[in-house]
């Protein structure tokens, strides 16, 4: 059995030292998620990291750097809808409904965002989706939140397994 392994990011800020910390960590790996609010070019950053490709959206603060508001892609049968969250209200939507109404729109059966720095991960069997937040890879801002990122594996046999890491 063949796995495909993501790190999935989000909330680096322009502080790279804990992005690195965890590429070293996760390594290897097939690729790196970033959900948004990068503060930075992500490819001159890890440029010395080619072993994995690399999927990036544009957060609410990036202003500066050409990333696409949204990234679909495939591994194995499974859709996967990258976005950062901001534009769906998941800092007050906990429910996560118009993040999951607007799923519908890009197929997706897995959904990776960010924005709310608050690490989780929701399965809603309604409606055949996973949600995943990896939470804030940056410097914390509060003492409530600390930094943290998630793995996901996609197996060829249709497998998944996924967790949350701080």
């Amino acid at each position: 059995m063949k796995w495909t392994k993501l790190l999935i990011v989000s909330d680096s800020h322009g502080e790279f030292a804990n992005l690195r910390g965890a590429v070293m960590k996760e390594s290897p790996f097939d690729i790196l998620v970033h959900c948004g609010d990068v503060g930075g070019n992500l490819v001159k950053i890890l440029e010395a990291e080619s072993s994995f490709a690399i999927k990036a959206v544009k957060g609410n603060t990036d202003y500066f750097y050409p990333l696409p508001t949204d990234e679909e892609f495939k591994v194995e049968q499974y859709n996967i809808w990258v976005t950062h969250g901001d534009r769906y209200n998941v800092k007050y939507d906990y429910d996560l409904a118009s993040l999951k109404a607007a799923s519908k729109k890009h197929c997706a059966d897995i959904i990776l965002f960010g924005h709310s720095h608050h690490a989780e991960i929701q399965k809603d069997e309604n409606k055949g989706l996973l949600l995943i937040n990896p939470g804030c890879i940056g410097i914390p801002r509060t003492n409530a939140e600390v930094s943290s990122y998630a793995i996901l594996r996609i197996s060829d046999d249709y497998d998944i397994e996924y967790e949350l890491k701080k």
